[in-house]
Protein backbone atom coordinates (compact mmCIF):
# COMPACT_ATOMS: atom_id res chain seq x y z
CA UNK A 1 0.00 0.00 0.00
CA UNK A 2 1.08 3.56 -0.42
CA UNK A 3 2.87 5.62 2.65
CA UNK A 4 0.65 6.43 4.98
CA UNK A 5 -1.88 4.36 3.98
CA UNK A 6 -1.78 2.60 7.90
CA UNK A 7 0.49 -0.57 7.32
CA UNK A 8 2.56 0.23 10.28
CA UNK A 9 -0.08 1.31 12.24
CA UNK A 10 -1.76 -2.12 11.49
CA UNK A 11 1.48 -4.04 12.95
CA UNK A 12 1.51 -2.07 15.76
CA UNK A 13 -2.03 -2.51 16.57
CA UNK A 14 -1.62 -6.42 15.76
CA UNK A 15 1.54 -6.45 18.26
CA UNK A 16 -0.31 -4.91 21.05
CA UNK A 17 1.64 -1.44 20.65
CA UNK A 18 -1.23 0.36 19.93
CA UNK A 19 -4.75 -0.13 20.34
CA UNK A 20 -7.43 -0.86 17.74
CA UNK A 21 -10.33 1.86 17.33
CA UNK A 22 -12.46 -1.72 16.72
CA UNK A 23 -12.12 -5.58 16.35
CA UNK A 24 -10.03 -7.53 17.83
CA UNK A 25 -6.49 -9.41 17.61
CA UNK A 26 -6.32 -13.09 18.69
CA UNK A 27 -3.48 -15.24 18.34
CA UNK A 28 -2.91 -19.14 18.55
CA UNK A 29 -2.22 -20.27 22.02
CA UNK A 30 1.78 -21.76 21.04
CA UNK A 31 2.25 -18.35 18.90
CA UNK A 32 5.62 -16.74 19.94
CA UNK A 33 5.52 -13.32 18.07
CA UNK A 34 8.97 -11.74 17.31
CA UNK A 35 8.66 -7.70 16.00
CA UNK A 36 11.25 -5.94 14.06
CA UNK A 37 10.30 -2.02 13.95
CA UNK A 38 13.25 -0.24 11.96
CA UNK A 39 11.79 2.76 13.07
CA UNK A 40 12.55 1.50 16.93
CA UNK A 41 15.46 -0.58 17.43
CA UNK A 42 15.66 -0.85 20.89
CA UNK A 43 19.80 -0.50 21.47
CA UNK A 44 21.75 0.28 24.00
CA UNK A 45 24.58 2.95 22.16
CA UNK A 46 26.83 2.60 25.27
CA UNK A 47 27.20 -1.22 24.74
CA UNK A 48 28.78 -2.99 22.29
CA UNK A 49 27.83 -5.49 19.36
CA UNK A 50 28.66 -8.77 20.77
CA UNK A 51 26.72 -7.36 24.26
CA UNK A 52 23.88 -5.86 23.19
CA UNK A 53 23.43 -9.36 21.65
CA UNK A 54 24.82 -11.54 24.40
CA UNK A 55 22.86 -9.50 27.31
CA UNK A 56 19.73 -10.39 25.75
CA UNK A 57 20.71 -13.99 25.52
CA UNK A 58 22.72 -14.93 28.39
CA UNK A 59 22.69 -18.78 28.78
CA UNK A 60 24.03 -18.89 25.04
CA UNK A 61 27.54 -19.55 24.38
CA UNK A 62 29.51 -16.68 22.98
CA UNK A 63 30.83 -19.24 20.10
CA UNK A 64 27.13 -18.86 19.31
CA UNK A 65 26.29 -15.22 19.86
CA UNK A 66 29.43 -14.38 17.44
CA UNK A 67 28.09 -16.97 14.81
CA UNK A 68 25.17 -15.42 14.46
CA UNK A 69 26.23 -11.64 14.41
CA UNK A 70 28.73 -13.50 11.39
CA UNK A 71 25.55 -14.23 9.41
CA UNK A 72 24.76 -11.11 9.57
CA UNK A 73 28.39 -9.68 8.76
CA UNK A 74 29.95 -8.69 12.17
CA UNK A 75 32.91 -10.96 11.89
CA UNK A 76 36.15 -10.16 14.10
CA UNK A 77 37.23 -6.83 15.90
CA UNK A 78 33.07 -5.34 14.40
CA UNK A 79 31.44 -7.14 16.84
CA UNK A 80 33.51 -4.81 19.71
CA UNK A 81 32.21 -1.53 18.06
CA UNK A 82 30.14 0.40 20.36
CA UNK A 83 26.21 0.64 18.96
CA UNK A 84 26.63 4.68 19.06
CA UNK A 85 29.35 4.40 16.25
CA UNK A 86 27.37 2.50 14.07
CA UNK A 87 25.15 3.27 10.80
CA UNK A 88 21.46 3.00 10.36
CA UNK A 89 21.77 -0.38 8.58
CA UNK A 90 24.40 -2.05 11.19
CA UNK A 91 22.07 -1.33 13.40
CA UNK A 92 19.18 -2.59 12.03
CA UNK A 93 21.71 -6.00 11.41
CA UNK A 94 22.22 -6.06 15.08
CA UNK A 95 18.65 -5.92 16.02
CA UNK A 96 17.63 -8.54 13.89
CA UNK A 97 20.49 -11.07 14.80
CA UNK A 98 18.58 -10.26 18.29
CA UNK A 99 15.32 -11.51 16.87
CA UNK A 100 16.41 -14.31 15.09
CA UNK A 101 18.00 -15.89 18.07
CA UNK A 102 14.90 -15.58 19.75
CA UNK A 103 13.22 -18.46 17.85
CA UNK A 104 9.60 -16.94 17.53
CA UNK A 105 7.15 -18.88 15.34
CA UNK A 106 5.96 -15.72 14.31
CA UNK A 107 7.89 -13.07 13.33
CA UNK A 108 6.24 -9.17 12.31
CA UNK A 109 8.77 -7.61 10.14
CA UNK A 110 8.55 -3.64 9.29
CA UNK A 111 10.52 -2.87 6.18
CA UNK A 112 13.16 -5.29 6.93
CA UNK A 113 14.90 -4.57 4.05
CA UNK A 114 15.29 -0.67 4.01
CA UNK A 115 18.75 0.91 5.36
CA UNK A 116 20.22 -2.44 4.51
CA UNK A 117 22.67 -2.50 1.70
CA UNK A 118 22.74 -5.46 -0.71
CA UNK A 119 24.81 -7.95 1.44
CA UNK A 120 22.94 -7.49 4.68
CA UNK A 121 20.05 -8.05 2.56
CA UNK A 122 21.49 -10.90 1.17
CA UNK A 123 22.19 -11.93 4.96
CA UNK A 124 19.15 -11.47 6.14
CA UNK A 125 17.14 -13.50 3.19
CA UNK A 126 19.77 -16.59 3.70
CA UNK A 127 19.01 -16.39 7.52
CA UNK A 128 14.96 -16.23 6.68
CA UNK A 129 15.50 -18.86 4.21
CA UNK A 130 16.23 -21.47 6.92
CA UNK A 131 12.76 -20.29 9.03
CA UNK A 132 10.35 -22.50 9.59
CA UNK A 133 7.29 -20.02 11.26
CA UNK A 134 4.75 -17.39 10.12
CA UNK A 135 6.25 -14.16 8.31
CA UNK A 136 4.15 -11.33 8.44
CA UNK A 137 5.89 -8.37 6.70
CA UNK A 138 5.39 -4.35 5.38
CA UNK A 139 7.84 -4.00 2.47
CA UNK A 140 8.28 -2.35 -0.75
CA UNK A 141 10.86 -4.66 -1.62
CA UNK A 142 9.72 -6.32 -4.62
CA UNK A 143 12.88 -8.75 -4.67
CA UNK A 144 12.59 -9.90 -1.39
CA UNK A 145 8.50 -10.13 -1.18
CA UNK A 146 9.18 -12.48 -4.25
CA UNK A 147 11.29 -14.53 -2.48
CA UNK A 148 9.28 -15.25 0.49
CA UNK A 149 5.28 -14.17 0.13
CA UNK A 150 2.94 -16.83 -0.61
CA UNK A 151 0.23 -14.29 0.03
CA UNK A 152 -0.07 -10.47 -0.64
CA UNK A 153 -2.37 -8.14 1.17
CA UNK A 154 -2.63 -4.79 -0.54
CA UNK A 155 -4.26 -1.50 1.63
CA UNK A 156 -5.41 1.46 -0.21
CA UNK A 157 -8.76 3.88 1.32
CA UNK A 158 -11.38 1.05 0.42
CA UNK A 159 -9.58 -1.91 3.26
CA UNK A 160 -7.43 -4.79 2.26
CA UNK A 161 -7.59 -7.03 -0.30
CA UNK A 162 -5.87 -10.64 -0.46
CA UNK A 163 -3.95 -11.86 -3.50
CA UNK A 164 -2.58 -15.72 -3.31
CA UNK A 165 1.20 -15.83 -4.46
CA UNK A 166 4.47 -13.79 -4.33
CA UNK A 167 4.94 -9.98 -6.15
CA UNK A 168 4.66 -11.33 -9.63
CA UNK A 169 1.16 -13.30 -9.01
CA UNK A 170 0.23 -10.15 -7.65
CA UNK A 171 0.89 -7.98 -10.93
CA UNK A 172 -0.20 -10.75 -13.11
CA UNK A 173 -3.84 -11.15 -11.24
CA UNK A 174 -4.01 -7.47 -10.98
CA UNK A 175 -3.56 -7.25 -14.87
CA UNK A 176 -5.77 -9.92 -15.28
CA UNK A 177 -8.81 -7.87 -13.15
CA UNK A 178 -7.66 -4.67 -14.89
CA UNK A 179 -8.29 -6.22 -18.31
CA UNK A 180 -11.58 -7.75 -17.31
CA UNK A 181 -12.50 -4.28 -16.06
CA UNK A 182 -11.27 -2.55 -19.47
CA UNK A 183 -13.18 -5.47 -21.15
CA UNK A 184 -16.32 -4.76 -19.38
CA UNK A 185 -16.43 -0.96 -19.87
CA UNK A 186 -15.76 -2.02 -23.70
CA UNK A 187 -19.08 -3.63 -22.84
CA UNK A 188 -20.53 -1.04 -21.90
CA UNK A 189 -19.61 1.25 -24.36
CA UNK A 190 -20.80 -1.10 -27.02
CA UNK A 191 -23.97 -1.39 -25.42
CA UNK A 192 -24.41 2.04 -25.27
CA UNK A 193 -23.93 2.16 -28.49
CA UNK A 194 -26.52 -0.30 -29.68
CA UNK A 195 -29.13 1.24 -27.97
CA UNK A 196 -28.37 4.63 -29.41
CA UNK A 197 -28.57 2.75 -33.02
CA UNK A 198 -32.04 1.37 -31.86
CA UNK A 199 -33.61 4.43 -30.82
CA UNK A 200 -32.25 5.73 -34.09
CA UNK A 201 -33.74 3.04 -36.07
CA UNK A 202 -36.81 3.24 -33.97
CA UNK A 203 -37.44 7.11 -34.79
CA UNK A 204 -36.52 6.14 -38.75
CA UNK A 205 -39.13 3.54 -38.45
CA UNK A 206 -41.60 6.21 -37.26
CA UNK A 207 -40.83 8.57 -39.74
CA UNK A 208 -41.31 6.26 -42.32
CA UNK A 209 -44.82 5.20 -41.04
CA UNK A 210 -46.18 8.78 -41.24
CA UNK A 211 -44.83 9.46 -44.93
CA UNK A 212 -46.61 6.25 -46.17
CA UNK A 213 -49.66 7.49 -44.30
CA UNK A 214 -49.54 11.17 -45.77
CA UNK A 215 -48.67 9.64 -48.84
CA UNK A 216 -51.81 7.62 -48.73
CA UNK A 217 -54.30 10.48 -48.37
CA UNK A 218 -52.78 12.26 -51.04
CA UNK A 219 -53.58 9.32 -53.30
CA UNK A 220 -56.84 9.37 -52.32
CA UNK A 221 -57.17 12.98 -53.02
Amino acid sequence: GPNGIGKTTLLRCLTGRETPDEGSVEYAPKADMGYYDQRKLDLDPEKDVLNEVWDAFPLLPQSRIRGALGLFLFSGDDVFTPIRLLSGGERSRVSLTKLLLRKDNLLVLDEPTNHLDADSREALEKALEGYDGAILAVSHDRYFINRFANRILLMDGQGIASYEGNYDNYLSETQKLGEAAAAEEKTKTEIARERKAARQLEETEAGLARAVIELEEAIRQ
